[in-house]
């Protein structure tokens, strides 16, 4: 796809003026980071591949959570490769939690109508918060793969203690103290360009996508091997 030229008034606001230069930090970390790039560019070509082979699939339900994981991966690349790192993290908590959501729903098929039922009443949303726990659905992971559940553990955790849910960590990574002679100023990094704070964030984002799509093996393993999925991870694993 062709880039657009900036309409008329872009850039004179403060909103489309961010956005100008978390374009410029993606085309930067795209040139200069060539090797997390890679890993990042084959995560995505192994989720299309899936996708397109998920036609006529009896396991049509847990698509739906394929491409919503598939989304959020593309959203935290472009936020982790502009370093917006603390918002990163919290994309990266969705995609595996759209990943677990779809194991779940897949192997306890009669939770669909109480999923697909949550906004039908409060009582509805009861049922739904009782039986969609975290914990649970994580738990689900393990019985069907102890490495992979276990691996999507610790990267659930990882995304919280590092911008998923507001905490200290999140908050004092992104925070420059400067004291000046009659005052400290407190400020706080909404894009951070340093190549040594995004190859971490870029390789978690890897990390996650090969987790994602990992936990959906058990429920297409066959169209996984047919298509070379699984052959393409396990070479994607080496190093992260």
């Amino acid at each position: 796809m062709k880039l657009q030229e900036a309409p008329a008034m872009w850039g004179r606001d403060e909103v489309s003026n961010i956005l100008d230069v978390a374009r410029n930090n993606e085309f930067s970390t795209f040139a200069n980071l060539k090797s997390e790039m890679g890993r990042l560019i084959d995560i995505d070509l192994s989720f299309r591949k899936v996708i397109d082979g998920l036609n006529h699939s009896k396991d049509w339900f847990a698509a739906f959570f394929v491409l919503r994981a598939h989304s959020n991966f593309l959203a935290a690349c472009r936020m982790g490769m502009s370093g917006q790192i603390p918002e990163c993290y919290a994309l990266l908590r969705s995609c595996i939690e759209n990943a677990l959501y779809g194991v779940f729903l897949a192997k306890n098929p009669e939770f669909r109508e109480t999923w697909l039922r949550r906004h039908d009443s409060e009582e509805h949303k009861k049922v739904v918060r009782k039986e969609f726990k975290i914990g649970r659905m994580i738990e689900c992971a393990k019985s069907i793969d102890a490495k992979e559940g276990e691996v999507a553990q610790q990267l659930y955790e990882q995304t919280i203690d590092h911008g998923a849910h507001p905490n200290e960590r999140a908050l004092m990574r992104s925070l420059q103290i400067e004291e000046k002679e009659d005052n400290v100023e407190f400020l706080s990094i909404y894009l951070d360009a340093a190549p040594d704070h995004l190859k971490p964030i870029l390789k978690t984002t890897a990390q996650v996508g090969v987790c994602t799509l990992s936990l959906f093996r058990p429920i297409y393993k066959e169209r996984y091997d047919i298509l070379g999925v699984t052959d393409a991870l396990d070479h994607i694993k080496r190093g992260i």
